[in-house]
């Protein structure tokens, strides 16, 4: 297996990549052969990177060697492999969206923007990763790809929907991805897998088709190369009809003491509804909190104001997403969708086009509402998840509503603001991940908070570039 000895750069930070390439120990060709030889080893336990474009990326890759021999890279993500989720067009590669019936489309001819900023950027783009049909379950259970699994726990699931993101980015196999995010969507595999991942404001970085709750959002395992990511994929494109006007802001550098001093943080640990966050969640969130009140910061207590039916009307716009995804299939590919999903996608034939209206009216009424709650604080803590893991066959927390517990991830893909997930610590080798959420258009902030927070944590995760079991851990797998 290759491991940290034989490519010591696997698991390393960009920058330490980078460097190698222009110091010329080594060059973008030999990065890309390691990440080859790695995924070879790592994937048949994890499942994470179902398809790769040796082709395409040994072109990109000799290219970028050329181009730092000559001394002109051109930027930070130069001859750096990547991958993006399934659900983002990249030409050579096959578009699936996690599902079976799509498994004969033909390959894509067009990039999408993230696709197109990274090979802008010289980045190498080794393949497409894994997700559950549609992208409408937050873990990695899909009918094409089958399952998904944590290496931190090869019995745990990675989250979803960007599973395969997350999973590959915690076992070294590339050094960053683009996933995309509807409910937490970046968040959630990033917490599961001890890696960071923004979502960024909405419009920030362009995709398609658009959306009003959907972002397309960097991922990497530290906060400083999210935030080399972030720049290169959040430029404008005109095809996204929502995308926002070029950021006039500039980078995200860590805040120092002084600045973390300055700011009133929102400390908000229950939602109104859907599962609590467990014991060691609630400790997670507290360290960070302790260690931003240390530094200066005011802590003030947050109450959601979410009633505890708040899930129902998001959970049917959720339905309908769902089953209207599945009913354009054939008969026949409807049938090879996974089942689960399907038996709570059809629940959507019980609302009637007033139900649907009302369901889109109480989510914006309750956006309104949560987006007010944060009006007097600069940035929000929470946790992403109220527990560490599930096992990897299941479909969700809640198997008949498998997107409820994330409860604390998806209201801010509702308001749109920016929302980041860190890692903070650890239960019985899960990772444990904090939450940080800002006002629209504040992405930097958000970013160099959590720069800081990663630097006051002291430790840097030991990421399993290795899968392994947690030893003497057994699930139990319901639904």
């Amino acid at each position: 297996m290759a491991s940290s000895s034989s490519f010591p750069h696997l698991g390393r930070p960009i920058s330490e990549l980078t460097a190698a390439f222009a110091a010329g120990d080594l060059t973008p060709v030999d990065a890309l052969e390691a990440t080859w030889e790695h995924r070879a080893a790592v994937d048949p336990l994890i499942n994470a990177v179902p398809y790769v474009d040796v082709d395409g990326a040994r072109a990109a890759a000799e290219q970028s060697a050329r181009r730092w021999a000559a001394g002109e890279p051109r930027g930070a993500l130069d001859g750096v492999p990547v991958t993006v989720k399934d659900s983002i067009n990249a030409i050579g590669l096959p578009w699936r969206h996690g599902t079976k019936p799509n498994e004969h489309l033909p390959v894509a001819t067009v990039d999408a923007p993230p696709a197109q900023r990274l090979r802008e950027a010289g980045a190498v783009i080794v393949g497409k990763t894994s997700m559950p049909d549609f992208g409408m379950l937050a873990s990695g259970v899909s009918s094409l790809y089958g399952i998904v699994r944590n290496p931190w726990d090869l019995a745990a699931s990675p989250g979803g929907s960007s599973s395969g993101a997350g999973a590959s980015l915690a076992a070294g196999l590339t050094w960053a991805a683009i996933g995309t995010d509807i409910a937490g969507s970046v968040r959630l595999p990033a917490a599961h897998c001890g890696i960071v991942a923004l979502k960024p404001t909405q419009g920030r970085v362009p995709h398609l088709a658009p959306s009003t709750v959907r972002s397309a959002g960097p991922m990497a395992r530290s906060v400083a190369d999210v935030v080399e990511v972030f720049h290169v994929v959040a430029g404008f494109d005109p095809r996204d009809t929502l995308a926002l006007a070029p950021d006039a802001g500039g980078r995200a550098d860590a805040f120092t003491d002084d600045q973390v001093s300055t700011l009133r943080v929102g400390l908000l640990t229950e939602m109104g509804y859907g599962i609590p966050a467990d014991d060691p969640t609630l400790r997670t969130v507290h360290a960070a909190a302790r260690a931003l009140e240390d530094a200066g910061a005011e802590i003030v207590p947050m109450r959601s104001p979410l009633a505890p039916d708040a899930y129902d009307a998001l959970d049917a716009l959720y339905l309908v997403r769902a089953l209207t995804e599945w009913e354009g299939h054939t008969d026949e590919g409807r049938e090879s969708v996974l089942a689960p999903l399907v038996r709570w996608a059809v629940g959507a034939r019980r609302l009637s086009a007033t139900d649907y209206e009302r369901a889109l009216l109480r989510v914006a009424a309750d956006q309104q509402r949560f987006a007010a709650a944060q009006s007097d604080v600069d940035v929000v803590l929470s946790p992403v998840l109220p527990t560490a893991a599930f096992p990897a066959e299941a479909v969700g927390m809640i198997p008949e509503r498998p997107l409820e517990h994330c409860s604390f991830t998806a209201w801010f893909n509702q308001t749109g603001q920016p929302a980041l997930s860190l890692p903070f610590g650890e239960d019985g080798g899960h990772p444990v991940a904090v939450q940080l959420a800002g006002p629209r258009f504040r992405d930097s902030v958000v970013l160099a908070l959590a720069g800081w927070l990663e630097r006051s944590r002291g430790r840097v995760p030991d990421w399993p570039l290795e899968p392994r079991p947690v030893p003497g851990h057994v699930w139990e797998v319901q639904g």
